[in-house]
């Protein structure tokens, strides 16, 4: 359990605090612990790369650790009757993040490589800055007499989802393409279990 371990499980901890203080309405702080937990995915993987401490746990823990704090947060906010986050993009993303969290723990398990892609992080990314600016909106606009809420109307609502609409776009390429490389992985192991059967065909 080394530092960026430590971070990582803080930011896995902090998925349903954030959650509870969201739904308490604290806004502001729920923004902020959001915050802080992207500002830990970023220092950890830093700080075990830096240490030379990449471990299995970390390997495991730290997607796992973003993929419950990014759904925790979508169904909160879909629960909570937010228009801008509809049931079908919560539904993607978490669908997805489970789908690829089973696979990427059966392949750790196998023994073999588990290489986070670009475009898996690109989508990480996105959907983490969707979730930021929805807390940020959520934040500013309480109240109705909340200036940026009479001043924007809906306008800041349709940038929002727009945002959500690429998060999820990204998130389903980064599903397909986990997917293709996990059949050249099967078809590779077959090919290792065959021996020189299919060597060169």
């Amino acid at each position: 359990m080394n530092w960026a371990n430590r971070l990582t499980l803080g930011r896995l901890i902090l998925g349903p605090v954030i959650v509870a203080v969201l739904m308490s309405g604290r806004l502001w702080l729920a923004f902020t612990l959001f915050v802080i937990a992207m500002i830990s995915d970023l220092c950890d993987g830093y700080l075990a790369r830096r240490s030379n401490s990449v471990t299995e746990l970390g390997k495991l823990m730290d997607p796992l650790a973003d993929k419950v704090l990014v759904s925790l947060l979508l169904i909160a906010f879909w629960r909570s009757g937010i228009r801008y986050v509809p049931f079908w993009m919560v539904a993607v993303v978490v669908g997805r993040e489970l789908l690829i969290l089973g696979c990427r723990t059966g392949v750790l398990k196998s023994g073999e490589g588990f290489v986070t892609s670009r475009a898996a992080k690109w989508k990480t990314a996105a959907q983490m800055g969707w979730v930021a600016l929805v807390l940020l909106y959520l934040s500013l606009t309480t109240g109705t007499d909340s200036p940026l809420h009479s001043l924007a109307g809906g306008r800041l609502e349709s940038v929002l989802l727009f945002v959500g609409g690429i998060a999820v776009a990204l998130t389903l390429v980064s599903g397909v393409e986990y997917m293709i490389n996990g059949r050249v992985l099967s078809i590779a192991m077959n090919g290792r279990a065959a021996g020189k059967t299919h060597r060169g065909r």
